[in-house]
């Protein structure tokens, strides 16, 4: 597609290394769908799901239209061209995810042909990493969960999938495919519980790893333990954590109206760093 003099084309795997070095630009903002375009980026599957705007060796935006459609350090013009590039294709995205303000910039020519089946909009979600101390707090018992331990955490990944998301990972396939990523992320020592006896009370997953940022998702607490301080010190002690077993810098995101969990974080030791934007559909 061409506008303008700006042109959209599919990312090659023979171009992953610039993609890949654009997209480090932003580490922090960018790392959801940057961990995805680092594990495709030498498949052929990295052109049905990566696109880039202007040239090949020196691109100005990046643009994920996988199961999520995100932008990536791109440039007014370019995320201009990406809306209406998208616009004219059928959605098989799950969500718009990314920074706010491009988010909205890539909306504007998306939002005619998508905005029906928009679910939910949550235009603000904090943007956090860890500061290099965490706050002192007693110790939690969080360690990361273990290859046989799948039963015991499904039921709390799927409660959280359930109350963060609003849909039912279970429907569809009974499950089968959501349980796969639990076992995977297990299997990858990239979640972490706390047990009461034989149940998990706490959770969280490292749902993406970019480059030096470890981004922490699907964090739950079980409801009657909630108010009790276990969400603060069992993320301070993730922090370390993820940072012995994955990656220096540990972000999240999380949604402006959920207080006690910014609460939870601003006290482990999370400062905010910027705004994303997630529209559900």
């Amino acid at each position: 597609m061409f506008r303008r003099g700006g042109r959209i084309r599919a990312v090659r795997p023979s171009g992953i290394e610039v993609a890949l070095a654009h997209a480090l630009t932003d580490p922090v903002s960018n790392a959801l769908a940057g961990a995805r375009l680092h594990e495709v980026g030498r498949t052929q599957t990295v052109s049905q799901e990566f696109s880039l705007a202007g040239d090949e060796d020196a691109p100005v935006g990046l643009l994920w239209h996988g199961v999520n459609l995100s932008p990536m350090s791109a440039t007014d013009l370019a995320l201009d061209d990406f809306g209406r590039h998208m616009a004219a294709r059928s959605r098989r995205a799950s969500s718009v995810v990314g920074d706010r303000a491009a988010v909205e910039k890539l909306w504007a020519p998306l939002s005619a042909a998508w905005g029906s089946d928009v679910r939910e909009y949550r235009w603000s979600q904090p943007l956090l990493v860890a500061d290099e101390a965490t706050a002192a707090t007693s110790p939690s018992g969080l360690r990361p969960a273990l290859p046989g331990e799948e039963d015991a955490v499904f039921p709390a990944a799927v409660a959280m999938f359930r109350e963060e998301v609003g849909v039912d990972p279970l429907h569809g396939d009974s499950g089968r495919s959501y349980r796969a990523r639990v076992a995977a992320l297990i299997r990858q020592g990239r979640t972490y519980v706390v047990f009461d006896d034989s149940r998990v009370v706490f959770k969280a997953d490292v749902g993406a790893l970019f480059g030096p940022v470890a981004q922490i998702h699907g964090v739950w607490v079980r409801p009657g333990q909630r108010g009790r301080g276990l969400g603060r010190a069992a993320m301070a002690d993730l922090i370390d954590q993820v940072r012995r077993d994955h990656a220096a810098e540990v972000s999240l995101y999380v949604n402006d109206f959920n207080e006690p969990a910014r609460r939870a974080y601003a006290a482990a030791g999370f400062r905010q760093v910027g705004e994303l934007t997630t529209i559900l559909f």
